[in-house]
């Protein structure tokens, strides 16, 4: 059965970082905006732009109305279901608005003299054959220093 995809956008501002990774993939109930239509959020992706010494987080969200995840993930040795265990209104702070794909590309593609951009980091997605970081919870990657004999790579 073919499942349409339901993508929102929601923006958050913060005067300092904050660690969204450990977050990726994991579900909770959809209580942000009662006009999205779906039972949960799960978050997919996580777009980061360092600006006027500001954190811009734009947070795409899987609207759905269960966790279960599909057959062919499961196939490729994913769990039934993403956790259920995010109070997503909690999480945000409060500080958020939802926005469309517009907005969203206007922010990420502002041009440099206009954006005084130090940072973008856009295209969040799990490593499916990654391994963690040696005496680290994979959650909590970026928790403490990292060791001096492990190399880190982004793909290109």
């Amino acid at each position: 059965m073919l499942q349409w995809v339901n993508m929102i956008f929601v923006y958050r501002k913060s005067e300092s970082p904050i660690a969204p990774f450990g977050m990726i993939r994991h579900g909770g109930v959809n209580n942000l905006n009662a006009g999205i239509k779906g039972k949960y959020l799960v978050l997919w992706n996580v777009d980061i732009v360092h600006r006027e010494g500001a954190w811009h987080y734009i947070f795409e969200f899987d609207v759905r109305e269960t966790l279960e995840i599909s057959a062919l993930a499961q196939m490729t040795g994913q769990h039934e279901r993403y956790p259920n265990d995010v109070d997503w209104k909690k999480w945000l702070g409060g500080k958020y608005e939802v926005i469309n794909a517009a907005v969203r590309e206007a922010i990420l593609n502002m041009p440099a003299e206009d954006a005084r951009t130090e940072a973008v980091i856009t295209g969040m997605r799990e490593i499916p054959a990654g391994r963690p970081i040696p005496n680290r919870d994979p959650r909590d990657a970026f928790q403490f220093d990292v060791p001096r004999n492990v190399l880190l790579a982004l793909p290109g």
